[in-house]
Parts: C-alpha cells; sequence; structure tokens
C-alpha cells in the first residue's frame, strides 16, 4: 500500500509538472504571439504610411474635402440640410474606394501584406460666431479598397480644418460668411488571416515546443511504466514468500503433530495406528511437495486441470477432514452427501487447497463447528461449507475475496493471516469456470457456496 501511495504521488507530480511546464511554455508563446503581432503591425502601419505619401492618395482625400467644403457653403447659405451631407459622402464611396483599390494594387511592393483600408468620418462641425453646429458624428465610412474583413484595427487620426472669410464690404454679409469648418477622421486596417501570418511566422518555436513537450511527457511515461514493472516483480516476489508462508501452515502443522506423536507414543501404539500416522506424514509430504510447484506461480491465475475425473464424496475427502482436525481436535466438521459419489473434472489438489483453506478460514474466525455438503444440482456441481463463527459483515462481502484483504474490526485486524486464503480460492473457483457466493451476517456465522460445471 505505502508503495503505491509512492507511485500515486510521483505520478501526481509528474502530471503537476508537465502541466506547469505546458503552463510557462504556453505564457512564453503567448509573449512570442503578442511580440509578432506587435512587429506585424509596425510593418503594415509603415506600409499605409508610405501608401498616404503619393499623390493619388492625397487626390482622393481631397476629393471628399472638397465636397465637404462645398456642402459647408451651400449649408451656411441654407440651401441644403444636414441630412443630405451623409448622401453626398454615400454617393461618391464607390469612385473613391476604386481609386483607392487601384492605388494600393499598383504600389504594392513584395513582401507587403494584403490588407484592407477604411477611412472614417468621424465627425464634422461648423463654428460660426462662436457657435458649434455638429453637422455629423458617428463612424460614415468615406472610402476603403474593397478589402475588408470583421476584425478592423484601429492605425491613425486625423483632423482638417477650412477656415472661411468673406471678401464682401458689407459687414453683415460678411459676418453672416465667416465661419470655420472642422473634420475628424479615423484610419483603420484590416487583415484577413492575421493569426495565420503571425502562426506561420512562429512556426518553427510552436513546433519545437510540442516536440520538447512530447519528449517530456514520454521520458515521464517510460519511467512510471519502468517503476510499476520494478514494482510488479517485487509484488510477485512477496506474494510467492507470503504464499509459501500461508500455504505451508496446516500441512507443517500437521506434520509438526504427527512425529511428535510418533516421538512420544511409539511404544504404546498399535501397529494400525503406527501405519496410520505414516501415511498422514506422507501425504502432507507430497501436499508440501505439490505446494511448492504451485505456489511458485501463485500471482498468476491458476490453470485448471480438467483432463482427469475424480470422485467427489465425504469419503473421499475424509482423509482431508481427518488432517486438518489433526491440528485443531476442538473443531467438530461434519460431512453431509445428498447424492452417490460426484465426478467432477478437477485436480484433486485443487480440491483439496480449496477445502483446507475454506476450513482453515472457518476456524481463524471463531468457527467451532463446520457443516460440509455435497450436492450436484442442473449438471453443477456443488460445495456448501457453513460455520458458526464470528460471520461476516455485508459491507465486507465485495472485498473479501481480494488479496490480503482480511476482515476488520473496529480497523483492527484481530486474527492472524495473510489474507490470501479466500484469493486462492476465488481464483481456484474462476479457473474452472465456477461460481463461489457468500452468505453471511455479522455473528451469526458464514456459508460458502461453490457452484463448479460437471
Amino acid at each position: 500500500m505505502q508503495k503505491r501511495k509512492k507511485i500515486a504521488y510521483l505520478i501526481g507530480a509528474c502530471i503537476f509538472t508537465v502541466i506547469a511546464l505546458a503552463v510557462i511554455q504556453g505564457y512564453f508563446i503567448y509573449n512570442t504571439y503578442k511580440l509578432t503581432e506587435r512587429e506585424v503591425n509596425v510593418k503594415i502601419k509603415k506600409q499605409l504610411t508610405e501608401l498616404e505619401d503619393y499623390p493619388e492618395f492625397d487626390a482622393i482625400k481631397d476629393v471628399w474635402l472638397e465636397t465637404s467644403a462645398k456642402f459647408a457653403k451651400e449649408y451656411i447659405d441654407q440651401k441644403i440640410s444636414k441630412k443630405e451631407y451623409v448622401k453626398l459622402i454615400q454617393k461618391s464611396h464607390d469612385s473613391l474606394s476604386n481609386a483607392m483599390k487601384t492605388h494600393m494594387q499598383k504600389r504594392k511592393k513584395t513582401g507587403d501584406y494584403d490588407i484592407g483600408y477604411s477611412d472614417y468620418l468621424m465627425s464634422l462641425v461648423i463654428v460660426k460666431n462662436n457657435k458649434i453646429d455638429t453637422i455629423y458624428k458617428g463612424k460614415l465610412l468615406i472610402f476603403d479598397n474593397k478589402v475588408k474583413s470583421n476584425n478592423e484595427i484601429y492605425s491613425s487620426s486625423g483632423s482638417w480644418e477650412n477656415k472661411n472669410k468673406s471678401e464682401d464690404s458689407n459687414a453683415v454679409v460678411s459676418e453672416n460668411r465667416d465661419y470655420a469648418l472642422l473634420l475628424k477622421t479615423q484610419q483603420y486596417y484590416s487583415f484577413a488571416s492575421w493569426q495565420k501570418t503571425i502562426l506561420s511566422k512562429m512556426a518553427g518555436l510552436l513546433l519545437f515546443s510540442l516536440v520538447l513537450m512530447f519528449f517530456v511527457v514520454y521520458l515521464y511515461y517510460l519511467s512510471i511504466k519502468n517503476l510499476i514493472n520494478q514494482k510488479r516483480i517485487a509484488d510477485i516476489k512477496t506474494d510467492f514468500v507470503n504464499n509459501i508462508t500461508h500455504e505451508f501452515q496446516t500441512p507443517l502443522a500437521t506434520m509438526d503433530i504427527a512425529i511428535k506423536t510418533l516421538q512420544r507414543k511409539e511404544s504404546r501404539m498399535s501397529d494400525e495406528d503406527y501405519k496410520n500416522t505414516l501415511s498422514l506424514l506422507e501425504r502432507q509430504n507430497k501436499r508440501l511437495q505439490k505446494l511448492f510447484v504451485q505456489v511458485a506461480a501463485v500471482s498468476l491465475k491458476p490453470i485448471a486441470d480438467t483432463s482427469s475425473q475424480i470422485e467427489i464424496s465425504c469419503k473421499e475427502i475424509k482423509e482431508i477432514i481427518e488432517d486438518f482436525s489433526l491440528s485443531k481436535p476442538d473443531v467438530v466438521i461434519k460431512c453431509n452427501q445428498k447424492n452417490e459419489a460426484i465426478n467432477v473434472k478437477i485436480d484433486r489438489f485443487h480440491l483439496n487447497t480449496i477445502l483446507v483453506n475454506l476450513l482453515d478460514n472457518a476456524v481463524k474466525y471463531g468457527a467451532s463447528q463446520i457443516d460440509i455438503e455435497l450436492n450436484c444440482i442442473d449438471g453443477n456441481f456443488l460445495l456448501a461449507i457453513k460455520d458458526n463463527g464470528k460471520g461476516i459483515s455485508p459491507k465486507e462481502h465485495a472485498a473479501i475475496f481480494d488479496k490480503f484483504y482480511r476482515a476488520e474490526k473496529g480497523n483492527l485486524h484481530t486474527t492472524k493471516g495473510l489474507g490470501l486464503g479466500l484469493f486462492y480460492v476465488k481464483q481456484l473457483v474462476d479457473a474452472y469456470k465456477g461460481d463461489l457466493k457468500l452468505i453471511s451476517e455479522e455473528n451469526k456465522g458464514a456459508l460458502f457456496l461453490i457452484s463448479i460445471p460437471l
């Protein structure tokens, strides 16, 4: 569990590091993007400034300025209304825009950007007798180059003032004809492939960043994968030792009792008892030898042996019960058989292991009486083992067959063991495509039901 936490912390640290690197990388890329954006912006403004230095551009500006001056004069003479000014500007829009388009195409140089250019009137004011008369205020398109997109960017602003002085000697007429015309404009440019152009300039940086990030993630992946593989190998070794400790306990305990029986009672034992004790030692010795082979592969799933068919009955498992009872003399074990001997394709050693582990589990959790029932229903061999022990809380049923899991009491493990017995039983039952169920409540004993297809 401690190793798992360490690996989880390591993975978390790696993820955090990758995210931090990605954020830092993103920050630098964003700054580079903004810097490149400013560079492109400066170049476009320089391109526009050069366009505005030509006489053709001044001629285009002069046309609408003259139109505005002519309108102001007629407006002062009350020959035209304010509303007519917008119509005059809109009327000249197409011709001015065509002229601007021709001018920009003619003056375009290698390396210049394909941009849109728009000139807007923001306000037109007539000042007369120190009174301000606003003719227009808003954003009115005067002309463009007919290359326009939604992302217009502010470029510059301008203002123009035209003072009109009357030459008439009549004071009243002169006063009526004296006025100043004030115009304010703003220039915008647009760039349809703005982001595409900037990103293309940053292609090398973006590619290098992606490759670098890929290598960092890949190196982390290899490191974590190697660590997990090493942990898996270590777990297999640990499982091997734990399973030897667990599986060898019962046969070793039985052999110890048998040896002590021979040592203490050899002179008073009958020939039959002596032979039975030696037979017991021989059986447990064979079981130990098989366990060496079996435990070596316990970290892998057991392989079912269906090549041989054995008869299972209370008589057949009597030796298993007697051997187990020898080390647990206070436990009453009964076997009940509802059918005659049942032929099952299962390895005898696997059956022995299932029974011993379930019996041992019952005794560990306080059972003083265990009932074994053998049956055959609907083409399945049924093995039921019921005890009168402490039972298992329903909330623990889902985890009881997990490796190393042991039932808890107040978060304390009061029973010795490694939590491998029921796990191994489940592995064996699954190997024979069987089913294993637990019916139990706390302080009401436990019933294990095993069903294996015949």
